[in-house]
């Protein structure tokens, strides 16, 4: 299984999603690195045990969810 973290405010103000082979993508606001991060777990979905999203929210705490921006069940 893989977890792809989105911080609220990473250092830098940059937002870093890795890719699998080790290579990373650079955005400069939250909604690109979170839509990336969303199309790479939907790739990995039924593969390698499957993807998750954890996003941190304004009040500090980490949510998973699914390549769907769900919750999962």
């Amino acid at each position: 299984m893989r977890v792809f973290d989105i911080p609220l405010h990473p250092p830098g103000d940059t937002w870093r999603v890795s890719q699998l082979d080790g290579w990373h993508h650079s955005f400069d606001g939250r909604p690109g690195a979170v839509s990336f991060a969303e199309k790479l777990a939907a790739r990995l979905e039924s593969t390698d045990g499957g993807a998750y999203l954890s996003i941190e929210g304004e009040d500090g705490k980490w949510r998973l969810f699914t390549p769907a921006l769900k919750a999962p069940v």
